[in-house]
């Protein structure tokens, strides 16, 4: 492989230029992003002791790095109706998003490669002639894989529950933290997890029907925020919700699209992390595949084989893990989906319930 271009400097893009660059320096890999290098739009991201040291055996040195800011925790600890029930034994941490950002840029350069933020962007197919491989690793609204939609043949369904990615700095650091509030327009809750050691993710969650009755779609972030403060104000401490989506206009609330293509390359493009498919934050997997599946494109496109059966290969391996992640998945956001059946529980059941959701 001589030249390969990457399109999208997230987590994704990153590390697989980093795994090319480990198993062929001499490679060219030049990786373009429309953002600038500190810009980024998430809070924390969660990573599995699995996946730890799957990183740890692909590149032990920025697996270092990455650990030595990780925030840890074991426990997960669901709150309702004023108890508090704690589970040992789950094995997570968190980092900062930009932190894992600068993190990989720094390494993929020490590397040689050729990092280009706020850069103009265009479409994938104008890069084919002039380079080997073209990676769209565009993210969730992947330009590349909507401009040969007839070739990777994406599903996508639009989950039901609304939610708000927010940041806190309030310590939630001991455990993975659920938290269940009824108001008088319906239930809605939060996932929270520290992810360095003055913030932590703070993503608020609740059905269609509870948005409505807030007319959340109506407000803008900090009348939104602001409600969800005072939701959630004996959680808080009286620390503040924020947010670091400014530039989209209205409330930031989303509903999650999960994504699959049925074919992952056309020609020499090929897709890779949440391009490819995605995986709901409620099981806290997106960037575990999105590092993972980078390692394996990189594995099989630096074998000497014929591109194509190398895309073949990594899209065969990867969608065999995605589709056993999707399915957890489903089984997690179906349970958040229809949670107020769960809500009036004993408090033990309704725990038991919410550990096994994904099973």
């Amino acid at each position: 492989m001589t030249k390969i271009l990457v399109i999208g400097g997230g987590p994704a893009g990153l590390y697989f230029a980093i795994s090319v660059k480990l198993r062929e320096p001499q490679t060219e890999i030049t990786v373009i992003e429309r953002n600038k290098a500190n810009d980024t739009f998430g809070w924390g991201v969660v990573l599995s002791d699995e996946t730890l040291e799957n990183l740890t055996q692909n590149d032990p040195a920025s697996a270092a790095d990455i650990r030595t800011h990780f925030a840890y925790w074991d426990d997960i600890a669901l709150h309702h109706k004023g108890e508090k029930l704690v589970s040992s034994g789950h094995g997570f941490c968190g980092i900062g998003r930009k932190r894992l950002l600068s993190i990989l840029q720094n390494r993929a350069r020490d590397l040689g490669v050729d990092l280009q933020f706020g850069s103009d962007v265009a479409a994938a197919s104008s890069y084919m002639t002039d380079y080997d491989v073209v990676v769209a690793a565009d993210g969730l609204n992947s330009r590349t894989r909507t401009e040969f939609s007839e070739s990777f043949k994406p599903d996508t369904d639009l989950r039901a529950c609304q939610f708000v990615w927010l940041g806190t700095q309030q310590k939630f650091d001991d455990a993975f933290t659920f938290i269940f509030e009824k108001t008088d327009k319906g239930w809605i809750w939060a996932h929270a997890y520290q992810f360095d050691d003055d913030t932590a993710t703070f993503i608020v969650e609740c059905s269609q029907s509870t948005y409505d009755a807030f007319r959340f779609a109506d407000l803008n972030q900090q009348q939104s925020i602001a409600i969800c403060e005072e939701i959630f104000a004996d959680h808080l401490d009286g620390h503040a919700l924020m947010t670091n989506a400014n530039h989209i206009r209205g409330s930031a609330w989303i509903q999650f699209p999960r994504v699959l293509c049925e074919t992952w390359y056309h020609q020499n493009v090929v897709l890779l992390g949440d391009a490819s498919a995605t995986a709901h934050f409620s099981i806290g997997s997106g960037t575990k595949l999105a590092l993972e599946s980078a390692i394996s494109l990189a594995e099989n496109i630096t074998q000497d084989q014929p591109l194509d059966v190398a895309f073949d290969s990594y899209q065969s391996a990867r969608k065999l893990e995605v589709l056993r992640l999707q399915s957890a998945a489903r089984n997690s956001v179906e349970w958040f989906e229809d949670v107020e059946r769960y809500l009036d529980l004993d408090p033990m059941q309704l725990n038991y319930s919410l550990l096994t959701r994904s099973q």
